[in-house]
């Protein structure tokens, strides 16, 4: 099964931590993106929504800024609902 994973720029210089699994199929059903419980609660407790993965499904997994693997800046004035939202945007683009 395929399995990617890396880092995509979002504000500023920071980066936010994506894992993609699944997916390669001529057809590809609409993917999954499984969104954590916020600040301070990394994906890791959602880990097992990749079993869902096949070659037709991906499923996409990402930690928000200042969680898990993505950058953990010590300004707090990007935590906005809007700025998620944006972050969420550029995930699923």
């Amino acid at each position: 099964m395929h399995k990617r994973e890396g880092y995509i720029p979002v504000v500023a210089d920071y980066r936010i931590w994506y894992q993609i699994v699944g997916g390669g199929a001529d057809h590809e059903n609409t993917p999954l993106v499984a969104l954590h419980g916020g600040l301070g609660v990394p994906h890791d407790y959602i880990e097992n929504l990749v079993d869902l993965a096949s070659d037709s499904r991906r499923v996409i997994l990402y930690d928000q800024l200042g969680c898990g693997r993505s950058d953990q800046p010590d300004d707090t004035s990007p935590w906005r609902i809007e700025r998620f939202v944006e972050e969420l945007g550029i995930v699923r683009g």
